[in-house]
């Protein structure tokens, strides 16, 4: 692709955060807190660029799993079932390309050194980077959770790193402690870590630029924390990708607005990580209270999505998709003048997998009812009828890619979790 620095991991690294904050902002500062210490002790201890990123991601993503909990957690509800959760938060990762390294690293995070050790004599008897970091993340989630909001840090210190300091080489490598006790004597790294623990999106990879092809891998992380929050939505967001994709290609686009397309299908409902799961589980009508905090997330969505380089459209695409051509859609009430063909591809692609794709409490439409549902939609002026029409010409040809990544997406869910 002609677009190799299409955008920065930074910005991709802030999205990621906003994104893990939606699902329990009480909780924002622990994943944070976690990835900052992580990202400057596997400086401190000499890890290769790519070892240190990985750190930071495996820090902000170690408790990813937890997202299938039901209700809002706190910290101490999520690590109370650790081990679980970090295997559960591992092969929502695991088949996404270029990031099985940092699947593996949330697997292993939760184990004491004494028993990575042992996992290394299974693979050969090898240290490697992976047994490292994984001991990193291990030592960094436990100082966050000693960590005491409201009291002040220097305070804290002492008997944090008097607790640390006597697990070396059972709970945590010796390296790490010694990493740990040597960077924790400069205060200001205890103050980023309680008080602004976002610093970290001003420290790494500021200049680090990746490809289109590489940020659609990494924006999958994203996809898969969104669909995991239930099994109503499990298959909706690969559904809703694979359709538009596949909309874009037949209405001429280029192969880059193809894939920021499937980027945009991908990642529209991320801003649903706010909204209880009692109301993404609700098979029934919602009153207009529920509705109304449904109504924020494509706002949340594209208020992420904006702070990305080069994710204008993918911001506008995702942000729009419950806009409507007759400006009675939500949350911004944008009409047909303000809504473009991305736009307007996205909303159809939204509705078309929300009625073909089969939920836990009914099964999908059929071929005839979904065509008549989407032309009602279409003579109201809700949705593009242009759109629609692609879509009739070429039904098959689209379900059948939709109904391909929904199954699998589904499949991958319910291994993981039953």
């Amino acid at each position: 692709m002609a677009n190799d620095n299409f955008t920065n991991t930074r910005d991709l690294l802030n999205a990621l955060a906003e994104a893990m904050n939606l699902i329990n902002p009480d909780i924002e500062n622990h994943h944070q807190q976690t990835a900052y210490l992580a990202f400057m002790l596997a400086k401190r201890i000499g890890l290769s660029e790519r070892s240190v990123e990985m750190s930071v991601y495996a820090g902000l993503l170690h408790d990813v799993g937890s997202v299938v909990l039901e209700g809002r957690k706190t910290v101490m509800e999520i690590e109370s079932d650790v081990r679980k959760l970090s295997i559960i938060g591992a092969s929502m990762l695991r088949d996404v390309p270029s990031l099985d390294g940092i699947a593996d690293i949330i697997e292993l995070c939760q184990l004491s050194w004494t028993d990575l050790l042992k996992n290394s004599e299974k693979c050969g008897g090898a240290i490697c980077d992976t047994h490292r970091i994984a001991s990193l993340i291990h030592l960094s989630d436990t100082v966050s959770l000693m960590l005491k909001q409201g009291e002040p840090v220097l305070n804290q210190m002492k008997c944090i790193k008097d607790v640390i300091g006597k697990l070396g080489g059972r709970e945590y490598s010796q390296e790490a402690v010694q990493a740990f006790l040597d960077l924790t004597e400069i205060e200001y790294i205890w103050f980023d870590m309680l008080y602004h623990p976002t610093i970290l999106a001003l420290l790494i990879n500021e200049l680090h630029y990746i490809s289109l092809e590489r940020t659609a891998e990494l924006t999958k992380i994203m996809s898969r924390i969104i669909d995991y929050q239930s099994a109503f939505t499990a298959m909706h967001s690969a559904g809703v990708s694979a359709s538009a994709q596949k909309l874009a290609e037949l209405a001429g686009f280029s192969l880059e607005d193809c894939i920021m397309m499937k980027i945009a299908g991908d990642l529209h409902d991320v801003g649903k990580l706010k909204v209880p799961k009692r109301i993404l589980e609700k098979p029934g009508k919602l009153t207009a209270e529920e509705f109304n905090i449904i109504k924020e997330h494509p706002y949340n969505t594209r208020l992420i999505l904006m702070g990305v380089q080069n994710f204008e459209k993918v911001a506008d695409w995702a942000g729009y998709h419950h806009e409507k051509l007759n400006g009675r859609g939500y949350p911004f009430h944008f009409g047909a003048d303000r809504l473009d063909t991305g736009s307007r591809i996205l909303a159809v692609a939204d509705i078309f997998s929300a009625i073909t794709e089969r939920r836990p409490y009914r099964d999908s439409m059929p071929k005839g009812q979904v065509m008549s549902v989407l032309k009602e939609n279409a003579d109201r002026g809700d949705i593009c009828k242009d759109v629609v029409a692609l879509l009739f010409d070429h039904y098959d040809e689209i379900d059948s890619a939709r109904a391909v990544a929904s199954e699998e997406a589904g499949k991958r869910y319910f291994e993981s979790f039953n």
